[in-house]
């Protein structure tokens, strides 16, 4: 939810309260399964809202700039939901921060990408240098990070394997709206331990610990209820299709 369309969903302290409190909520929504972060009017999210600083003490900013943007991404990667970041526009700085810490991005081909905050002499402070390093080549990360580019396109983000998916602008909203349905389409536990899994090993779990906790996840949803409703069909139709081959 970004509602400051008339600058480019820039974020200000209130806004990131607010989103921040949104995810938080979302969070206890047993009826929720995939939360899609989107911007009123056509930009996704340009950054940070820079005509606020200069009203901040160095305190606030830092604490603006650096706790309050973390509070939101850790919440979003610790969030059982499935986060869809539906990016078009501008995704800039602090933008593309809160987009690389969704589960999924879908972008519309006109979208610009970039990181913005050397060009101001700080660095992305919500784990977006993090991200950069993680997520790419290191060479590449450096270069989107250290040259402070702001044009660069949804493919070349994409080829890089920043993108979920690049799609043209004419079909954008249908296209997200049809994957954001697949994803729904699919039980609650099963979307809840397949993100959990991969995030753990993402973020360097050992071989070994993964291998565990994979199994793990594997067998608490073998017992689930919906596995075990869904194994219980299974056997029955199972046992008409024998009982309609002895008939025969």
């Amino acid at each position: 939810y970004a509602p400051r369309y008339y600058q480019r969903n820039a974020i200000n302290r209130e806004m990131a309260e607010e989103l921040l409190d949104a995810l938080t909520r979302v969070r206890d929504e047993k009826s929720v399964k995939v939360v899609v972060l989107t911007g009123t009017g056509k930009s996704f999210c340009a950054g940070g809202d820079l005509s606020v600083l200069p009203s901040f003490d160095h305190y606030t900013m830092v604490d603006w700039m650096g706790r309050t943007g973390q509070d939101i991404v850790r919440t979003m990667s610790e969030n059982e939901k499935v986060i869809v970041a539906k990016v078009k526009g501008h995704c800039i700085a602090g933008g593309l921060e809160l987009a690389l810490a969704s589960d999924l991005i879908y972008a519309s081909e006109r979208t610009k990408f970039g990181v913005t905050e050397v060009t101001m002499g700080i660095l992305p402070g919500w784990g977006g240098t993090v991200r950069l390093a993680r997520s790419l080549p290191v060479f590449r990360g450096r270069e989107i990070l250290l040259t402070g580019r702001k044009d660069y396109t949804a493919n070349e983000f994409y080829e890089m394997g920043l993108l979920t998916r690049v799609f043209a602008e004419e079909e954008f909203d249908a296209k997200v709206e049809e994957m954001v349905n697949l994803i729904a389409a699919n039980p609650a536990d099963s979307l809840r331990m397949g993100k959990s899994v991969f995030n753990f090993s993402f973020q360097g779990l050992p071989w070994d610990a993964a291998m565990a906790l994979e199994r793990e996840a594997v067998s608490w949803l073998f017992h689930s209820e919906f596995t075990s409703n869904m194994r219980d069909i299974a056997l029955q139709a199972l046992e008409a299709m024998k009982q309609k081959e002895g008939e025969a």
